[in-house]
């Protein structure tokens, strides 16, 4: 999973450079959250393909080697981050000159918007579950695995609902827009802080290991993160609500990376 991480890094730099500007950051991990969509859909169709493939086979009572099938599972899901950046990208074109304005992009940013108030509601509802079952993070390991998945859920769901000029929403859907994404940051921080004191709690009166560290650090990060989205977004500035959002997704980007290379490089020595 952090090698994934570190290999976008990667992909990131060699575009845009060790040195970029928000814009052109910005850019590149809205593309970024384009190309996981359409992979994710290139890999439904793969599955679907495989599952009446091995039918149709099955049907006649033919048992494809296993090795066989061990390939095309890996090789297609090699395959397919490739084909899915083939399709998205355009390669003449630097990220900040991609076209953000049809196709695909406005879907992805449409739908992104579209479901922060489904995002809102379950987090609400989930806030008022939380008091009668207090104590279930503190005792179950697999919640606090939910609850990371969740941060980064709603970390890329405010990415991709963030337009990337403000001019493209009229001025009353981009009120709202603020206003929902405030309101999500708001109680995904609260649940966050919530799970993040069930790590702490389960390492105090435990031992510190490396999966704890790992999940200690990306709670750090997320919930930092989560905070200056409320203090840029709540406090009066001159500069476009957008603009800001994007120095906090800048920093995060540069948070993920550096904590991905710690746990990947670091980590395995301390805990060797």
């Amino acid at each position: 999973m952090h090698l994934a991480l570190l290999a976008w890094a990667g992909a990131g730099v060699a575009l845009v450079g060790v040195v970029s500007d928000r814009d052109r950051r910005f850019a590149f991990l809205m593309k970024s959250l384009e190309v996981f969509v359409v992979g994710g859909v290139y890999l439904i169709v793969g599955v679907i393909f495989g599952g009446i493939t091995l039918g149709m086979f099955a049907a006649l009572s033919i048992q494809l080697p296993e090795a066989l099938i061990r390939w095309m599972a890996a090789g297609g899901a090699g395959l397919i981050p490739v084909i899915a950046v083939a399709t998205i990208y355009d390669p003449l074109a630097a990220p900040e000159n991609q076209d953000f304005t049809q196709g695909l992009s406005k879907f992805i940013g449409t739908m992104m918007r579209l479901l922060l108030p489904l995002a809102l509601s379950v987090l609400v509802i989930y806030c008022f579950v939380i008091p009668f079952n207090f104590l279930q993070p503190f005792r179950n390991r697999d919640l606090l695995i939910i609850y990371n998945a969740m941060l980064f859920g709603v970390m890329g769901l405010l990415v991709g609902a963030t337009p990337i000029k403000l001019g493209e929403l009229s001025p009353r859907l981009g009120s709202a827009l603020r206003s929902g994404i405030v309101a999500v940051a708001g109680l995904a921080t609260l649940i966050s802080l919530y799970a993040f004191t069930a790590i702490l709690y389960r390492t105090l009166t435990g031992a510190i290991t490396i999966n704890r560290l790992t999940m200690i650090g990306w709670n750090t990060i997320n919930i930092v993160l989560l905070v200056l989205i409320l203090i840029l977004l709540l406090s009066r500035s001159a500069q476009p609500w957008n603009e800001r959002l994007k120095r906090v997704f800048n920093l995060g980007a540069v948070g993920y990376v550096g904590w991905g290379l710690f746990v990947i490089l670091v980590l395995p020595f301390l805990f060797g």
